[in-house]
């Protein structure tokens, strides 16, 4: 099939839609609209065609029986989707085996009507481009959620798929500022910006010329969303879980997942170890590893009332799925930007101030911070930022500007003699 060419040539519609937008479909009684289009149609729309998008959402929505439509801003992808409408996904380690989506398309996220066109119609969307993309997606979300309020349609849930706290209420208050003031609150309160919690893991890939679009990824396959940011009803979706209390689950992902591979990651850099799998069996790693993960373990406990028994058997897995050396992640992937990850809540201190929250005295997190204030790859803009930091500035100012602790502090002061000894 030749690829989807909508408006070729002419330049990215990044128009205000508060002043200049008002849909040309006018709706119909009993649902159709002009045109003759349905309300809704079988299709996910997915914000980002990376390797979560591509390697793990897509592949929820397909078994689901849902056409995805990438929305994707890099011409190569989109191209590329529209070229093959296929691609294969590798699931490595256990529960190997190749899982090939098909029927898929793209649509350019410059062309604006043609995603407003496909947010009109779709049962589903989903973002995964990135906290810092969000802004830039944001247009095109307004204009399909004008545009399907001009229909009719049904109640729409975004499902949220960042790695940003707060993200649901940040994109829903970006939306709002693109909305015209009349429609917003009718537009909003039929919308569900719904955060989920991202566990699958996918590594950087290697090249592949004969099959650019092909994604190695894990099998784990679960994605809990927050149940009560629902709007109306989600449809059936493999492996989404509508869950209650979503916060506890929010911060179980942070400091438990996200704090234990940022700790194998600094770790094992430390230790010279490229690879994570390797970093994991390094008993200096593991041992310290272990001791982060009770800290944690301990405190989520306290604060949400998890069950003592099953959060043990998800740390378990949790490890197990760390040791799986078919995806080939490295402590490079799993260490790099330093300078969010030791922001004052992100996974580190604020898996240490959630410790402190709880009366656990976070020895082994504030030893992973000293490790984090050490890497120093040339690779990472973010490491060498951080290294002249320190090297003009100081520790404590460090500590202070960038990690949001006291150098005098208890946390201070283990995190000072950690960043000594490592």
């Amino acid at each position: 099939m030749p690829p989807v060419d909508r408006r070729a040539g002419q330049p990215p519609d990044r128009g205000d839609l508060r002043h200049d937008l008002r849909p040309a479909a006018a709706a119909h009684p009993g649902g159709a609209v002009a045109g003759g289009l349905p309300p809704v149609s079988r299709t996910a729309v997915q914000f980002g065609a990376g390797n979560i998008g591509r390697g793990f959402l897509a592949q929820l929505f397909h078994e689901s029986g849902l056409e995805v439509v990438f929305v994707e801003v890099a011409p190569g992808l989109v191209e590329a989707l529209n070229r093959e409408r296929a691609y294969t996904i590798r699931i490595v380690g256990p529960g190997a085996r190749e899982v090939r989506i098909t029927g898929v398309r793209a649509v350019d996220g410059r062309d604006s009507e043609a995603v407003a066109q496909e947010l009109a119609a779709c049962q589903i969307a989903c973002t995964a481009v990135g906290a810092a993309a969000l802004p830039r997606i944001v247009p095109n979300l307004a204009r399909g959620l004008l545009l399907r309020h001009a229909r009719s349609a049904p109640p729409l849930n975004i499902l949220i798929c960042e790695n940003l706290h707060g993200a649901d209420a940040h994109v829903r208050s970006l939306v709002e500022a693109h909305l015209p003031a009349a429609e917003a609150q009718a537009i909003l309160t039929r919308t569900g910006f719904v955060q989920a919690v991202v566990s699958r893991m996918v590594p950087l890939q290697e090249s592949r010329p004969e099959e650019p679009l092909s994604l190695r990824v894990e099998a784990y396959k679960r994605l809990p969303v927050d149940a009560a940011a629902v709007a109306g009803q989600l449809p059936p979706i493999a492996g989404v879980e509508p869950v209650a209390g979503f916060q506890a689950h929010v911060e179980r992902k942070l400091y438990t997942h996200n704090c234990a591979h940022a700790a194998l990651g600094y770790l094992g850099w430390l230790r010279g170890v490229d690879c994570a799998h390797l970093a994991l069996e390094e008993p200096v790693v593991r041992e310290t590893l272990d001791a982060v993960l009770a800290e944690t373990g301990t405190a989520l406990i306290a604060r949400h009332g998890f069950d003592p028994q099953e959060h043990r058997a998800h740390v378990a897995d949790l490890l197990t799925r760390f040791a799986n050396a078919e995806l080939g992640d490295t402590c490079f992937r799993l260490a790099r930007d330093p300078l969010r990850k030791l922001a004052p809540d992100d996974r580190l201190v604020g898996a240490a101030r959630l410790c402190e929250s709880q009366g656990i005295v976070p020895a082994a997190v504030a030893r992973v911070i000293g490790a984090a204030l050490r890497f120093d790859s040339p690779e990472d803009p973010s490491a060498v930022a951080l290294q002249r930091r320190l090297r003009e500035e100081g520790l404590d100012r460090v500590l202070e500007d960038v990690c949001g602790i006291d150098p005098g502090e208890p946390l201070g002061r283990a995190v000072k003699a950690a960043w000594t000894s490592w």
